[in-house]
Formats: C-alpha cells, sequence, structure tokens
C-alpha cells in the first residue's frame, strides 16, 4: 500500500524539483512531534492503512510513515522523499525511531526493501 502513495507522489510531482523545503524526520524532538506537526499542516493527506498513520506531503514530495503503538519499533517516524540526484530519480529516507537498536535496525531494514522494490517499479 505505502508503494503506491510514494508512486502517486511521483507522479503527481511531474517534475519532482524543486522541491519546497521542509523538516525531516532529524528536525524533530520525537515521533509524536513530527505526526502533530504534520497533521497540522494544511494540503497533506493523512490516511491510515493496515494500522500505520501514513502522510502524504505533496509539496515537498514526502511519504511520512508511523507505526501503530503495537509495532516493535513504535514511536518511530519514516519519512521518504523522492529527489533527483543528476541524472537519477531516487528515494532518500530519514528515520527517527525511539526503540531498541534492534527493532529500529529492523523497521529500517524493512523501508530499505520496499525502497528497492519501488525503485524496481519505477525502472519498467
Amino acid at each position: 500500500m505505502r508503494e503506491i502513495a510514494l508512486a502517486v507522489l511521483l507522479v503527481a510531482g511531474a517534475t519532482p524539483w524543486p522541491v519546497s523545503a521542509a523538516p525531516d524526520a532529524a528536525s524533530y524532538p520525537t515521533a509524536a512531534a513530527a505526526l502533530e506537526a504534520l497533521r497540522a499542516k494544511p494540503g497533506v493527506k493523512t490516511s491510515v492503512r493496515s494500522g500505520w498513520t501514513v502522510i502524504e506531503d505533496s509539496a515537498t514530495l514526502s511519504l511520512w510513515s508511523f507505526p501503530p503503538s503495537g509495532h516493535p519499533a513504535y514511536p518511530a517516524a519514516i519519512q521518504r522523499r523522492v529527489v533527483q540526484e543528476g541524472s537519477e530519480i531516487v528515494i532518500r529516507m530519514n528515520v527517527l525511531c525511539e526503540a531498541s537498536r534492534t527493532a529500529c535496525d529492523g523497521l529500517v531494514a524493512d523501508f530499505e526493501a520496499l525502497n528497492g522494490r519501488i525503485r524496481k517499479e519505477m525502472q519498467r
């Protein structure tokens, strides 16, 4: 489901640059602060998918994912953004994870795998 949302952001922003500056996950002191700030931001789309809170911010071409409270990596905020580097379009990811190191490492690995699948889809 998150794959589709990121692909929609890519298509919706026909030219994914320049992107308006926006805070990334590291700019917030906690995942809860990031969630609160994003929910208050005009123009974002918020949904819940399989318990995850997903926020699409088309102004920054960012897709934010927040795991449910029962997830091992809760609380966390994962921001993925489509950017151009040279002639390539890539997915940049920022993670703010307040859980154990093991849970956070697992979360990052899961999202890196998801990003890899999205990159393959984008190359088709």
